[in-house]
């Protein structure tokens, strides 16, 4: 009986350094991930006093995706105020028909 008590003893507290040694790798881990800095990647360079105009296509071009949706402010790096003049400029030239609403995309 006594051999029984200590086995499930020794079951217990080795159950119990599992545990804990899982804990410490989840916690390195994270240490890990933390360290890491985070890049952020500027794919389209606009200084911020740059205003943004409906008749540069080119440019509208850039910031929209292949089927005609405006890309975030996320993916883009603008600020604020420049992702507003973005939206209003693109809004307006597809208004005028200088850009396509929906792109079409054939397989």
């Amino acid at each position: 009986m006594i051999t029984k008590l200590e086995n499930l003893r020794d079951g217990i507290t080795m159950e119990n350094r599992s545990i804990e040694k899982n804990k410490e790798n989840i916690k390195d881990k994270t240490r890990a991930k933390d360290n890491k800095k985070k890049v952020r990647r500027q794919p389209f360079k606009l200084k911020p006093t740059a205003t943004i105009d409906y008749k540069q296509v080119d440019i509208l071009l850039a910031f929209s995706t292949e089927h005609g949706k405006i890309k975030s402010r996320r993916s883009t790096n603008l600020t604020l105020k420049q992702q507003r003049q973005l939206s209003k400029s693109i809004k307006r030239a597809r208004y005028l028909h200088l850009l396509p609403f929906v792109t079409s995309v054939e397989n």
